[in-house]
């Protein structure tokens, strides 16, 4: 029973993490026709760290911030630095369908890469829920032509180095505090956002700060709970539910940006759940998740 809760725990919050860094891209998308890249990486990590930091400080105080792990907090936001700006990049000079079907690339890294980096048994089952996934996602996406350019190499950095992070939460979540797996995450892309955005700044109107804010705010309490995720279950069984974000990006689009849902996106988010609850329903019993 107890490892089954965790079981759900972990999904639960990786479910929720995935919702707000849809609504985290949604914003960057609106941000990125009238600001830099800088300047979004500069503001949405500030407001992150301050939020994070906050929560911590409240949580533990001083304490909170102390750590052991200098290098692979060192590695982690060096990683993080990469994936934010190549992402945003990436999302700035080829068409959001072609982006992400790259950047889903990554739960299939992180499934290749959960067994010789975490030591986790990766089985044919959540194999099979991974590529079930992926080819929701070629269905409902239905990527067009215009792959080979920068703009898909940005793309390609982006997925590798966010399902090095991935690994990497799962790899200190029994050693290291939630509030530090996140807090020290955002330090690397603040300051490159920071040197970078004082070169070509531009003045946010009401409505730009409000979208700003919201990113930070966001993106802070999201990673809080992508790393909660990690220390409830394993890295390759929650992989395939990173899948669901499409799901999210539809209907985001249907409602704020006018785009049609067809059938294909049906069909697709259909094939997405079946992936996921293949791997739930195989395995919740026999789960080996991290003790509280």
């Amino acid at each position: 029973m107890r490892d089954n809760k965790l079981l759900f725990t972990g999904i639960s919050y990786m479910l929720f993490a995935v919702f707000l860094m849809v609504c985290l891209d949604v914003a960057v998308k609106i941000l990125l026709k009238n600001y830099p890249v800088t300047q979004i990486m500069f503001l949405r990590g500030g407001i992150s760290l301050l939020i994070i930091g906050g929560a911590g400080y409240i949580a533990k105080g001083k304490s909170s911030f102390k750590t052991r792990y200098w290098r692979w907090h060192i590695l982690r936001t060096t990683l993080m630095t990469i994936s934010t700006s190549t992402f945003f990049l990436a999302l700035s000079l080829i068409p959001l369908v072609n982006c992400m079907v790259i950047i889903f690339v990554a739960p299939i890294v992180v499934t290749a890469l959960a067994g010789p980096f975490l030591g986790e048994v990766v089985g044919k089952w959540r194999w099979s829920a991974v590529l079930i996934g992926f080819i929701g996602i070629l269905i409902i996406l239905k990527p067009s032509g215009g792959f080979v350019d920068l703009g898909t190499i940005y793309a390609f950095i982006a997925a590798v180095t966010y399902a090095l992070i991935s690994l990497t939460s799962r790899k200190l979540a029994n050693k290291e505090t939630t509030y530090n797996l996140s807090f020290y995450m955002f330090i690397g892309p603040t300051l490159v956002g920071g040197v970078g955005s004082s070169f070509n700044w531009v003045v946010p109107t009401t409505e730009a700060w409000i979208l700003f804010i919201l990113c930070g705010v966001i993106g802070g309490v999201g990673f809080i709970f992508f790393n909660l995720a990690y220390q409830k279950a394993e890295a390759s069984l929650l992989a395939s539910f990173e899948y669901t974000s499409l799901i999210w990006a539809a209907a985001a689009g249907y409602y704020l940006f006018a785009e049609t849902i067809d059938v294909n996106i049906w069909l697709g988010a259909s094939i997405v759940i079946l992936g996921g609850l293949t791997i739930l329903l195989r395995e919740s019993g026999r789960l080996k998740s991290i003790k509280n």
